[in-house]
């Protein structure tokens, strides 16, 4: 059985890339990866979208933990007997 991807010129790139072997099956395995799964980009900008979410409500979070209960913190409980 002859190899599938002939050195022959069967694909020209519009940017002048040399159309090789190893090129053409980059652009096989590429294209057989986004057929698979091609939701793949639009699932990395969420979450990428959430985890800054995330990051920025933990910071606000660890912000209002550190000044609002500052004060009960540093106070000191005197005991009367």
């Amino acid at each position: 059985m002859p190899t599938p991807l002939v050195d022959n010129g069967q694909v020209e790139y519009p940017d002048g890339t040399p159309a090789t072997m190893s090129q053409m099956a980059k652009d096989v395995s590429t294209f057989l990866a986004w057929a698979a799964n091609p939701e793949m980009e639009e699932r990395k900008q969420f979450g990428i979208k959430a985890l800054a979410t995330l990051g920025f409500m933990f910071g606000m979070t660890a912000y209002y933990k550190r000044f609002r209960w500052a004060s009960l913190k540093t106070r000191k409980i005197s005991y009367r007997f």
